[in-house]
């Protein structure tokens, strides 16, 4: 008997040890969100994204700082909110330094206008980093060829996170154009409870010109051009909670073990 309830204790043990991420993780945010439908315009020091009127689902005009989106694809804890329209913050190098941890609460949310599917709307993203690019700069003023890459610095953007000035953009020649993109990072919260999980997001613009083009563009003034989104979130472990509960599974084995362990006779 003694063996039996020690392997029923080994068994609950067990137990505690694999619910842990479901206790801690009542309701996880997690899958791909796909937005579009606008335009953004971009400075070395901002980027504003633009109002459609067009989308009746997050309508113009959108709160201050503020552009609308489109939901174009939504996978998991997003997918209610397919076809769903949106708001999304403006950047700024004042606010949003590159390279640097901030904390933009609210930097994507979803509108709960009537038409949307989910009303009143529980999802925010909220932005805490936006990275430099990676890719060369010696080739942002050579002569346009396909498959060139480039990620241009200014001087505005030198500071101590950012010695070279780097943008966050990765640029690239295709035999008809160029691309434009560039990465962040954040939380996807859920606005009831306050849970949250880690999101990678990327934007993407697509050019019909090289992206030396767009840089002289750039350098008179802005560059207005439509862009497209995805972000990818993943759950956040609350280690704190799991360890607590790993800990007193460790003890009631420990325990049981010390129970029925044989004695020593003196």
């Amino acid at each position: 008997m003694p063996t039996r309830k020690f392997l029923q204790s080994l068994v609950t043990a067990t137990a505690l040890t694999f619910t842990a991420p479901a206790l801690s993780l009542a309701a996880p945010i997690f899958g791909e969100l796909d937005i579009g439908g606008s335009s953004g315009t971009v400075a070395p020091l901002f980027l504003n994204f633009n109002c459609n009127s067009a989308n009746t689902l997050a309508p113009c005009p959108a709160p201050a700082n503020y552009g609308n989106f489109s939901t174009t694809g939504a996978t998991n804890s997003f997918a209610p909110y397919n076809t769903q329209g949106g708001d999304i913050h403006n950047l700024s190098q004042a606010t949003t330094p590159l390279n640097q941890t901030f904390n933009l609460p609210n930097f994507l949310i979803f509108s709960g206008t009537a038409g949307n599917p989910v009303i009143p709307p529980d999802i925010a993203l909220d932005l805490h980093f936006i990275f430099l690019g990676v890719d060369p700069q010696a080739t942002c003023t050579a002569a346009p060829t396909a498959g060139q890459t480039c990620t241009p610095a200014f001087a505005a953007l030198v500071s101590a996170a950012n010695p070279l000035g780097l943008s966050a953009f990765n640029l690239q020649n295709t035999q008809t154009g160029s691309t434009a993109s560039f990465s962040v990072a954040g939380t996807a919260r859920r606005i009831s409870t306050g849970e949250t999980s880690a999101f990678n997001g990327v934007f993407t613009a697509q050019f019909t010109v090289p992206y030396q083009t767009v840089l002289t563009q750039l350098a008179s003034g802005t560059v207005t051009n439509s862009y497209s989104a995805t972000f990818l979130a993943t759950p956040i472990p609350e280690p704190g909670t799991a360890a607590l509960i790993l800990g007193g599974a460790a003890l009631v084995v420990g325990s049981r073990i010390r129970r029925f362990a044989p004695r020593r006779r003196s």
